[in-house]
């Protein structure tokens, strides 16, 4: 290809240690929703938190969550509980109302967190942090791109992961050093070409403000394209930055096909 894609291990690799009942990989989920998707009056947040229960028995877990404003000050708590067999997994479905939210966007990147706890048998087992914005994206034909319910005009660019001096292997510091020289001449969008991003990078953005069209390269509709394509769903659902999905990437003989639309 004409651009690198990187060998070898060029990302963070994690072990993660945890109790034999605790928060699923990935299993954090969390989404603001107003009515009609008109950024008015007092969203609803919704969170879906899945529990893993790795022990032969069934366990009674409780999940309790609370959330802080970009400020630092807490604006709503959520509790809930579920019965998860032993080997299985479980949701906890919450649900609260936050008061004059402050919204989301490349202008004022206003980030919440959720603290999401989970305890079995009155310990508490994990923890886990979650940081999301409030805000509504959607598409008009006749008013385009709407942000917050109001039209916006998007000026985007597409960055491949590589940079010069480092290849693939970019340190966290230099993913912030890019999108902040974007935002200075005027960008306020990226395409990852052409391969789901590295979370560092979908973090800078959220903290920085930056739109995201996440993009991946898997061209099949077989099951374990599909199973990939739940994964990266699944890691980057939280984060306010992406509001595209691409797939398919640049293959004409896809993009060109009535299943492509």
């Amino acid at each position: 290809g004409w651009w690198y894609e990187g060998a070898g291990i060029y990302r963070h690799v994690w072990l993660d240690k945890t109790a034999p009942v605790a928060i699923a990989p990935e299993g954090i989920f969390v989404r603001s929703e107003f009515p009609d998707n008109v950024p008015e009056g007092n969203p609803d947040i919704k969170v879906d938190a899945e529990v893993l229960n790795s022990q032969a028995k069934a366990v009674d877990a409780t999940v309790h969550c609370e959330i802080f404003s970009p400020e630092g000050r807490s604006v709503a708590e959520l509790s809930g509980s579920e019965k998860v067999e032993g080997g299985e997994t479980a949701t906890v479905k919450l649900q609260s109302k936050v008061r004059s939210p402050i919204l989301w966007s490349p202008e004022s990147p206003k980030l919440y967190k959720l603290v999401t706890t989970v305890s079995a048998g009155d310990k508490i087992v994990d923890q886990q942090e979650t940081a999301f914005g409030i805000r509504t994206v959607g598409f008009d034909p006749a008013k385009g791109f709407l942000l917050n319910g109001k039209p916006y005009r998007i000026y985007g660019v597409c960055n491949h992961q590589d940079h010069a001096g480092v290849g693939a292997a970019i340190p966290d510091a230099l993913h912030a050093f890019r999108i902040e020289r974007l935002k200075e001449f005027g960008c306020n969008a990226i395409r990852t070409s052409h391969n789901p991003p590295t979370p560092e990078l979908l973090d800078a953005c959220d903290r920085l403000g930056m739109l995201v069209l996440d993009e991946n390269r898997m061209l099949g509709s077989d099951s374990e394209n599909l199973r990939k394509w739940g994964e990266m769903i699944c890691r980057d659902r939280n984060h306010p930055s992406v509001f595209l999905w691409g797939i398919a990437n640049e293959e004409n003989a896809v993009q060109s096909s009535p299943q492509a639309g």
